[in-house]
């Protein structure tokens, strides 16, 4: 009877681990292609361009979680002005049951050049983002911006 109850207590276990542990959720990162240029339209070349996403890391003096923005990808703009930072995916191992299909997707990044301002977005503001209706994260959405660098 006792190897029952631990048998029985053992696929109840594996089947609560299953539930927060599996490599089933994949997280996009949207497409970003657009142009830099001066403010009198001209295309600015070797501008970096940097996606800013965000890592959560735990604080153990004080034991709660924080997030830390970094740039995970960098790119140089082209004789045009034209940039691209691609569309990207990474495996989220540890999911909570309620975990939602849809999504919002968000344009993070920052521009920089010598001699010009600095441009960079507010972290997940309204004006860059955008709502997939395809329910797939953000697979397949693409942020075209053009940004104007300001000289100092």
């Amino acid at each position: 009877m006792k190897k029952i109850g631990d048998i029985i207590l053992i696929c109840v276990l594996l089947f609560l681990i299953g539930m927060f542990f599996r490599p089933e959720k994949v997280i996009y990162v949207p497409k970003i292609t657009g142009q830099v240029v001066d403010q009198n339209g001209k295309p600015i070349q070797n501008a970096t361009v940097s996606r800013i996403e965000e890592n959560e890391i735990k604080n153990e003096e004080y034991g709660h979680n924080e997030y830390v923005q970094y740039k995970s990808q960098t790119v140089m703009t082209d004789l045009n002005g034209n940039f691209e930072l691609t569309e990207k995916s990474k495996i989220d191992w540890f999911l909570t049951p309620l975990d939602l299909p849809f999504v919002y997707c968000y344009a993070n990044f920052e521009v920089s050049k010598k001699g010009f301002e600095t441009y960079k977005t507010d972290f997940n503001a309204e004006e860059n983002s955008k709502f997939n209706e395809s329910l797939n994260a953000c697979k397949g959405i693409i942020f075209k911006p053009k940004i104007t660098l300001k000289k100092l």
